[in-house]
């Protein structure tokens, strides 16, 4: 069986070419899993190289009819062939189905019921549509503990590991770990998401598996929540974004964000620069970079193996040290996983520059590194995503209660830190421009 996908705007084109017995039946399947997004209202099957029809491909039909009557879209077929079209007509399909003469005029005959969602700005850029709805004037306040830059570059201790407050209804990424004391936590922090009042984290322990707490759990045993660094947020989401790509292949996460940062460069004015976002999608393929081994334990290693003053002001260093401690600690993975499964994605991007102009210097550069082996362009991207199939999600629900009710609706499956190549379908994200820093104890 060939399948080529092909999508314009909300509506999924399945072209297919051979039998639809058992094994194609299959194939088709597995083609409407990895291609559907959340987002698609209608999904058109264009027939005209496909001569055989078995119950099994039937039952394709009838899952997929399902399917998008549960979001309240179509299904639609176009150049039915003989054998085929005597088949519907048995089983009574074409009563549910709608037949079209040519996916063109499937396309139009079904574009009502694909129409995007009301919204004040509507805006697109290349192969991607943004659809928004603004749902409050408030802006919002990212609280931060400690210093990404100085994570990255290991210019860190035990000493300045830090208690963190799990907020029930809020929404954070940090470098940190659970555990009852600081010097038990200390060779441990790793990546950690906080969402819908649980904590996930991967312990630096050199297996990158994945735990999760409750808020109950920990004031059950006695754990706490140590970090590095940390940045959370609480909402609510003054805007909710409803973000498509037409490509079937999806759209990376610095296109995604492009994509917002336009919107809020549209709808404030005064946008400072960043951006606090908690995303749902589709994935195409996640890349991670996830810390494996203790940051503590490197940073102390490359201090003792650094530069060391040498007379007549001239250093020597033991061994040389190409990238930075987050990178030699960190496991990379840049082959695309979990395509068709959900993410939730939590984290923030900067615009250095224009951030400087709301910010103090100290503040901005405590957001984001840089990398002196590339050019940095666009903004600077932190998000940390947990993956999770069968994940029961109502569109018709407002975003920030499904968003929180998420990791008690779904299976989970793993948590990563996301590098920007990574690729999704469709998302809704609901973003909070920000104007206020909370850093340690000071506000910004």
């Amino acid at each position: 069986m060939e399948i080529t996908a092909s999508r314009t705007g909300e509506h999924l084109v399945l072209a297919l070419t051979g039998r639809m017995d058992g094994t194609g039946a299959q194939q088709v399947t597995a083609a409407i899993q990895q291609n559907l997004t959340d987002h698609d209202r209608v999904l058109v099957f264009d027939l005209f190289g496909v001569d055989y029809l078995s119950s099994a491909g039937l039952r394709v039909f009838q899952e997929s009819s399902r399917k998008m009557k549960e979001r309240q879209g179509r299904v639609a077929v176009c150049q039915i062939q003989d054998f085929v079209r005597r088949i519907f007509t048995a089983g009574g399909f074409l009563r549910i189905i709608t037949e079209f003469p040519t996916a063109e005029a499937a396309l139009a005959g079904t574009a009502s019921a694909a129409g995007s969602p009301a919204g004040e700005v509507n805006i697109s850029g290349t192969g991607w549509t943004l659809s928004a709805h603004h749902q409050s004037d408030t802006r919002g306040t990212l609280a931060v503990t400690g210093s990404l830059a100085a994570v990255h570059t290991g210019a860190v201790t035990a000493a300045d590991i830090r208690e963190m407050q799990l907020s029930h209804g809020g929404f954070g990424v940090a470098i940190g770990a659970m555990a009852r004391t600081p010097d038990e936590a200390a060779p441990l922090p790793g990546e950690m998401v906080q969402a819908g009042g649980r904590i996930y984290w991967i312990p630096t322990d050199g297996n990158l598996n994945p735990d999760f707490f409750t808020a109950q759990d920990l004031e059950s045993s006695g754990m706490k929540t140590f970090t590095l660094f940390s940045a959370s947020f609480t909402g609510p989401f003054a805007d909710v974004l409803r973000i498509t790509s037409d490509n079937p292949g999806g759209m990376t996460l610095t296109e995604v964000y492009a994509a917002i940062f336009q919107y809020m460069k549209t709808r404030y004015p005064d946008f400072t620069g960043i951006c606090a976002v908690a995303l749902k999608a589709t994935i195409g393929g996640l890349c991670s970079s996830d810390m494996k081994n203790s940051l503590i334990a490197a940073a102390a290693d490359r201090k003792a193996k650094g530069p060391v003053p040498m007379p007549g002001g001239r250093t020597v260093t033991e061994v040389p040290f190409d990238g930075s401690v987050a990178e030699k600690i960190s496991a990379v993975n840049v082959k695309p996983q979990y395509g068709g499964s959900i993410l939730i994605s939590i984290g923030f991007g900067i615009d250095p520059a224009t951030a400087r102009r709301s910010f103090s210097e100290d503040t901005v550069a405590s957001l984001y590194f840089t990398d002196p082996r590339s050019a940095m362009t666009g903004p600077f991207l932190f998000n940390k995503g947990l993956v999770f199939k069968n994940l029961h999600w109502d569109n018709t629900k407002p975003f920030d209660e499904q968003l929180r009710a998420a990791p008690a609706n779904g299976e989970f499956v793993a948590m990563h830190n996301l590098l920007n190549m990574t690729t999704v379908k469709s998302a809704v994200a609901g973003v909070l421009p920000v104007s206020v820093i909370h850093k340690g104890d000071k506000q910004t």
